[in-house]
């Protein structure tokens, strides 16, 4: 049995999960190995109720179970950044709680295929505090970057295995070695794997990347790269893809065995929108990636293929030509969150009878 705990957050997180959740509540009905608890409380909607942005029984309710999926956390409608400063912190507290530290994107690229971008997520550049020095505007602010190099050969190893579902495509491997001794440290594992695995791994600084990523007709299937950079390039992957709602996130611990707890957080990679919160016009993309990659990740799932199910259904609606707002041109009708909902769940009707 599977669980996953549901932590909507804030903003269009309350009804971007709307889709993958139905789906997911008929899976159980129909009797598949899925158990599903929450919504939880976080981010700003956990201030809100009980005054901390991770209350104790989001935290509790992850410890029982196997994975999570989140909407968004950020702003959300009626909350001012004064009220709730840095919502955002619940998100990276539950992935050190966890030890969620390598962190996997895929970007669905229309009339392309996927990029996936993996990242280190818990250390390096995005250490905890204790690697930090604050600035009280005087004396200088400081930030420690440390990378291990077991962790940095634990993020290729897991960029090799979606290197190796795309074969014949680039891999890039980002760094500034010309810079920073952890660049120096990222490259030479980057060489020690491409010699002990016989696979091209492209070394590319990261301006340069900046560069092709931009410039190249063709984006490699694969960027492996520490979590700073990763930030930053999956961004523009994604507006080359054509908008940030085509990404889904993963966060990962890759060694936490089933049955102690959350070993993996499944996300769209967009932000919480407060703006949009409501209008029932966002596009689930993101999130329907997330579930896909949830459904690939736990053993109990992955096995009767459902992944590849929701991936089909998904990609079905996405070459049909109706887009959602952030996809069409000027004057093009477009499909809402509830009519694109729809279309992926009978599509998935279809592709799963």
């Amino acid at each position: 049995m599977t669980t996953i705990a549901l932590l909507p957050g804030d903003g269009i997180g309350t009804e971007i999960l709307d889709g993958p959740v139905a789906f997911l509540r008929q899976l159980a009905r129909d009797g598949a190995p899925v158990e599903l608890t929450g919504p939880w409380p976080y981010g700003t909607t956990g201030w809100l109720r009980t005054g901390s942005t991770l209350p104790d029984e989001t935290i509790a309710a992850c410890r029982d179970a196997d994975v999570v999926l989140s909407g968004a956390v950020g702003t959300h409608p009626g909350v001012t950044a004064e009220e709730c400063p840095n919502p955002e912190a619940a998100l990276i507290r539950l992935r050190h709680l966890f030890d969620l530290r390598v962190s996997v994107r895929t970007v669905r690229v229309p009339g392309g295929e996927d990029v996936v971008i993996v990242r280190n997520i818990t250390g390096g550049a995005y250490a905890g505090p204790d690697r930090r020095v604050e600035s009280d505007g005087v004396r200088d602010a400081e930030d420690h970057i440390v990378l291990d190099p077991v962790r940095v050969q634990e993020v290729f190893d897991i960029a090799l295995e979606h290197a190796r579902a795309h074969p014949g495509r680039r891999v890039m491997s980002v760094d500034k070695a010309s810079v920073y001794a952890t660049s120096r440290l990222w490259r030479r594992i980057s060489r020690a794997t491409a010699a002990a695995t016989g696979l091209v791994i492209d070394d590319v600084n990261v301006d340069r990347a900046a560069y092709e990523l931009v410039k190249d007709e063709q984006l490699p299937a694969v960027i492996v790269t520490e979590g700073l950079f990763g930030d930053i390039l999956s961004d523009i992957v994604c507006a080359r893809a054509g908008s940030p709602a085509l990404c889904g996130s993963a966060t990962v611990n890759p060694d936490r065995p089933f049955g102690n707890g959350v070993t993996a957080l499944f996300e769209p990679a967009h932000g919480s929108s407060p703006h949009r919160t409501g209008s029932r016009r966002s596009n689930p993309t993101g999130a329907w990636l997330a579930l896909a990659d949830l459904l690939a990740w736990c053993p109990d799932l992955a096995a009767s293929g459902l992944h590849a199910s929701v991936r089909s259904a998904l990609d079905r609606v996405l070459d049909a030509g109706a887009p959602t707002y952030d996809l069409a041109q000027p004057g093009e009708s477009t499909l809402d969150l509830d009519e694109f909902n729809e279309r992926v769940l009978e599509e998935l009707a279809t592709v799963t009878a």
